[in-house]
């Protein structure tokens, strides 16, 4: 996600950021979501079945996050119920077709307007069913007060977009709204006739459909936050497609009519390219398409799984560049495929997505653009007011907006350039497609990418992590030297100058460069171990005029002061 004003929420956003934590015995497979979009005013109807599973001694009610709506049935959709197996048949046929009775007949339920809770009792055994899983169904409409955003775009043109991060797909969709529960998603979208209607996934087959309904359907788990559609009059263009392996991977880009032409030859120019530099770096792509959809998201950019939103300011000022593109589509790979398990470990998707923007630059167009990202990085970083605060920040967690700081983003970009360093590009991205490999489709921690990095590296990163990952601050060093000509030695003293809550540092490797008068140049490395005061003696047989500290910026330091004794 790339971020357009952090820490501007509505009112009702703050109110309801709270994730509320439920027991893990329920977890839900998938959501088929019957939406009927308005062609004027602002009510929607939804028709929703969600497939879920219990583990033993799990609760006998499911319990979802749905804000502000209003229910007009539910019922609980048993297999050993014709009736209500008839209902789930027709609803997968056709929805606007559907003839069966809704479920097996109206089920309890309890909705105080922000909590929908649905005993589903003990009917279901896992014995009974071929596929161990139960399903609910749940007609209800309103208008939502967030989430799903029914308006005009930039052009005075109606359109709807879904806006769900962090939890905001509550206002529209009864969803287990938080990161760790991860599931399938089908929108069966009904818009007006001269709409195009987009969604997660690949669009299936329009025989079947009636005019004006759409069709997507995922065939991986996603989280709640990026299971999204968006519908409106858009000029639908198509790029180089992406071959993965078997399968071809379509690269298309979405956009107001007015803009497709800027769209196409600026920001998604090499939209195809990118993919495969990431496909080539980590692995293969994790979904059916990729759409870049303009959009009316309050964010710069918004990484839903295969149908990235952007705002559409930038498209229409003309300045939107490529930079958003990388972030985003390296998200799909990061936070999307593999999500973090809870909102403190964001920079697993903000911190990748931003080192990956400098990467994929970097493989594109040289070197030079990761430099320069980085360098950006740090100054972000270190004017930023998060600085007293450490990355993994649970003081955050209730509201996760806060998160999306300089911390998560350019700090956490920092700390994967500075483990990319000391552990060699080798074993580097070795352990980032072990990681992808391992967690892709679910969810993951820090300490779980720092046992895939340990793994990969052969090499013990505790000290790594916890310094970088959960101390506030950066390490801002003093260095002194002196030159003994007679033994033809400089002298070095590093100290740590940094706050002292922030605590000591440890750097294995920094780069001292000795420059002489006459243009010679000499470096030499240092292990500035994790106490205040580092001292160090190096042969130079000439007599310096300047010494640099980490001249090629592979570390995120201050150099306070630099002085011959």
């Amino acid at each position: 996600m790339r971020t357009k004003a952090i820490g501007v929420v509505s009112v009702i956003l703050v109110s309801m950021l709270a994730t509320t934590h439920r027991r893990p015995e329920i977890n839900v497979i998938d959501y088929w979501v019957d939406v009927r979009l308005p062609e004027f005013g602002d009510t929607v109807f939804v028709r929703e079945f969600i497939n879920f599973t219990r583990g033993r001694g799990a609760p006998d009610t499911l319990v979802l996050d749905l804000v502000g709506m209003t229910i007009d049935t539910v019922g609980v959709v048993y297999r050993d119920d014709p009736g209500s197996m008839c209902a789930f048949a027709e609803f997968a046929k056709d929805s606007a077709q559907a003839r069966c009775p809704s479920a097996s007949g109206p089920s309890p339920f309890h909705y105080d307007g922000h909590i929908l809770r649905i005993p589903v009792g003990s009917r279901i055994s896992g014995t009974l069913l071929v596929l161990d899983y139960e399903s609910v169904a749940i007609t209800y409409h309103g208008v939502p007060q967030d989430g799903l955003i029914v308006g005009t775009n930039a052009h005075g043109h109606r359109v709807v977009f879904a806006d769900n991060w962090p939890e905001r797909a509550r206002f529209w969709l009864p969803t287990i709204d938080r990161p760790g529960d991860k599931a399938k998603v089908t929108f069966i979208v009904k818009a007006p006739p001269s709409w195009k209607v987009v969604a997660n996934g690949a669009r299936m087959s329009r025989n079947t459909r009636s005019a004006g309904t759409w069709w997507w359907e995922t065939q991986r788990p996603i989280p709640t936050y990026t299971m999204v559609l968006g519908a409106g009059e858009f000029t639908v263009s198509t790029h180089r497609p992406v071959i993965n392996g078997r399968d071809t991977i379509p690269i298309e880009v979405w956009t107001y009519p007015e803009d497709s032409a800027f769209a196409d030859s600026v920001p998604f120019r090499r939209a195809t390219e990118i993919v495969e530099v990431m496909q080539r770096l980590i692995g293969p792509f994790p979904y059916e398409k990729l759409a870049h959809v303009q959009s009316s998201t309050k964010f710069g950019g918004m990484e839903n799984s295969s149908a990235i939103f952007y705002a559409e300011k930038p498209y229409v000022e003309r300045r939107m560049g490529e930079g958003v593109v990388r972030h985003e589509t390296a998200h799909q790979w990061f936070g999307d495929a593999v999500t973090e398990r809870d909102w403190p470990d964001v920079w697993l998707s903000e911190g990748f997505a931003t080192y990956f923007d400098g990467v994929i630059g970097a493989a594109l167009d040289g070197d030079s653009v990761l430099v320069n990202r980085m360098r950006s990085n740090a100054e972000d970083y270190f004017k930023s007011d998060v600085t007293d605060r450490p990355i993994v920040d649970s003081g955050y967690a209730a509201d996760p907006i806060k998160l999306l700081n300089a911390n998560s983003y350019p700090k956490g970009a920092w700390v994967l350039h500075m483990l990319r360093a000391l552990i060699g590009d080798r074993a580097f991205f070795a352990g980032l497609r072990s990681y992808y490999r391992t967690y892709r489709d679910s969810n993951a921690t820090s300490a779980d990418f720092e046992h895939v990095m340990e793994a990969a590296s052969g090499t013990e990163l505790s000290w790594f992590f916890h310094q970088w990952l959960y101390q506030p601050g950066y390490p801002q060093l003093d260095i002194t030297w002196q030159y003994d000509a007679g033994a033809g030695q400089a002298l070095v003293g590093i100290t740590q100058r940094q706050k002292p809550e922030w605590g000591l540092f440890r750097l294995p490797v920094v780069t001292l460069e000795f420059r002489g008068a006459d243009g010679r140049i000499l470096r030499r490395e240092v292990d500035v171990a994790s106490g205040r005061e580092t001292h160090a003696r190096f042969d130079v047989p000439f007599v310096p005029a300047e010494v640099r500290v980490d001249p090629d910026g592979k570390l995120l330091l201050k150099v306070t002061a630099i002085g011959r004794r």
